[in-house]
């Protein structure tokens, strides 16, 4: 009759700790899934991504607020999601002097950025935009674009000359690919 006794306390005790572990995985296992799923959408980075955008987003100490009144330079700008395409059109027809002819480029271009403010910023942008790459592309050798690197090379430039001026009105480059999308030399 001891030896009966002494085995239902044990049985007890492995009840309870049976109960409690099922509990204890239960809790693990739904918190997991909150986490996931705060992951997933993005929810836990938020506050992280939020200070490094508004740090990306503010002009650097001692700079200027930008004089560009479509995008305010102390709101946040995420700059992650998928891309936004943005072609500038028309396509640009340059002459330049080579060897004493002239010759003629037409270069058709679109803009890549993660973000429709900074899409509308280059629209807003767009005279000052178009002006600096007419220089650019005019300005350009025929023996330099007639090579690929020659042409990977206008093209960052290109993008140089945009985030240039996007860094000047809002306080960041915002573009981050520009590419070609016409190239024609005669």
């Amino acid at each position: 009759m001891a030896e009966k006794d002494a085995a239902k306390p044990e049985k007890k005790g492995s009840g309870i700790l049976k109960i409690l572990l099922l509990l204890i995985g239960g809790l693990i296992l739904v918190g997991g899934s909150i986490g996931a799923t705060l992951l997933l959408t993005g929810a836990l980075n938020k506050g992280a991504a939020s200070g490094e955008e508004h740090a990306a987003a503010a002009p650097a100490h001692g700079a200027e607020a930008p004089a560009h009144g479509g995008i305010n330079a102390a709101m946040p700008i995420p700059l992650r999601g998928p891309p936004i395409y943005l072609p500038i059109d028309p396509a640009f027809v340059v002459n330049f002097e080579d060897q004493g002819m002239l010759r003629y480029l037409q270069i058709g271009l679109t803009v890549m950025a993660r973000n429709q403010q900074i899409i509308d910023a280059v629209n807003q942008s767009m005279p000052q935009i178009r002006n600096d790459l007419i220089l650019l592309f005019s300005n350009q050798k025929m023996e330099v674009l007639n090579s690929l690197n020659g042409k990977e090379k206008l093209r960052m430039q290109a993008l140089a000359q945009i985030q240039g001026i996007l860094t000047r009105e809002i306080g960041i480059p915002g573009i981050e690919a520009v590419y070609f999308t016409a190239f024609v030399l005669q």
